[in-house]
């Protein structure tokens, strides 16, 4: 019979515990509105938060991309301009 009794209050306790979590989930998801609210102007899904991030740190990798290769083009012209031709060097 004492099995019953402990399983009861675990039940109990269990039920006491999720009503407190689902508060405190209750609590943290309006702070997280407001903090969107004053950071965006307005509640903004976190799977379009990440892809904005994700999108912005590709488009600077791209910029990074783009400034090397243009500096590596640079310096392949300087290369030929400065290189003696092989048949001046054959002469």
């Amino acid at each position: 019979m004492w099995l019953c009794s402990d399983a009861k209050r675990q039940h109990v306790d269990l039920v006491k515990d999720r009503r407190l979590f689902d508060q405190r989930i209750t609590q943290l998801n309006d702070e997280c509105k407001k903090l969107m609210m004053s950071k965006f102007g307005r509640v903004v899904e976190l799977e379009e938060l990440e892809t904005i991030t994700v999108n912005q740190a590709l488009e600077e990798v791209k910029g990074r991309l783009s400034t090397v290769e243009s500096e590596r083009a640079a310096d392949l012209r300087l290369w030929n301009v400065r290189k003696p031709s092989y048949a001046e060097n054959l002469g």
